[in-house]
């Protein structure tokens, strides 16, 4: 059981398509209202979740970028 915790832990393929759905779920939320809401200053939870959503892609895309760089010197 420990072993599978570590594999779908350190995913980053998976923790990027988690940050997608999250992210993509937030914005349908607010999406219709989202220009109007910063405009006002109505920032709720579902702005937090576009939020949440974005930095998760990131930052598992930038851990992606970084293993694909160690891959690279390791065969350069």
């Amino acid at each position: 059981m420990k072993k599978w915790i570590r594999v779908i832990s350190g995913n980053s393929y998976l923790h990027t398509f988690l940050g997608v759905i999250v992210a993509l779920t937030g914005l349908l939320e607010v999406g219709e209202t989202l220009q109007d809401d910063f405009v006002n200053g109505k920032f709720h939870s579902g702005h937090g979740v576009v939020l949440i959503g974005v930095w998760h892609v990131l930052q598992s895309l930038s851990e992606i970028i970084e293993a694909s760089d160690y891959l690279d010197d390791g065969l350069g």
